[in-house]
């Protein structure tokens, strides 16, 4: 009877650890401006835009692996994103970051990005 015990016991702690939260990107906040500094709103940062004062906020973003998969490797995963930064008549630009072991991030890890400049397209006219 002990037996059947310790084994459910193992099964349930393996059960319940056997998945690692493994950061994806970091929740991320800032502000649009332009080259004057006034907010740009409307602005397509990833799955978000921007509001009327430029402001913007994306959820960090999490993903699961096995404990097992994870003994084997024995460090954090890579973590890196380019999340574009888009408004029509503006230059886009993009969000980059690069971490070699950032996966391993405990949750509720964020970016003040604090402001981002975009600038104005320049349509050139040829006389043809």
């Amino acid at each position: 009877m002990t037996g059947n015990k310790t084994i459910t016991i193992a099964v349930l702690l393996v059960t319940l650890s056997s998945c690692i939260s493994r950061l994806e990107q970091h929740a991320l906040y800032g502000t649009v401006v332009n080259m004057q500094k006034h907010p740009i709103a409307n602005c397509t940062i990833g799955e978000t835009t921007t509001d009327s004062s430029g402001y913007f906020y994306l959820p960090e973003k999490r993903y699961n692996q096995f404990l097992l998969s994870e003994l084997f490797i024995m460090e954090a995963p890579p973590i890196a994103y380019n999340i574009p930064v888009k408004k029509e008549g503006y230059k886009t630009t993009y969000i980059s970051f690069i971490n070699p072991r950032g996966g391993g991030t405990k949750k509720g890890a964020s970016r003040n990005l604090d402001t981002i400049y975009l600038k104005k397209k320049i349509n050139y006219r040829t006389n043809e």
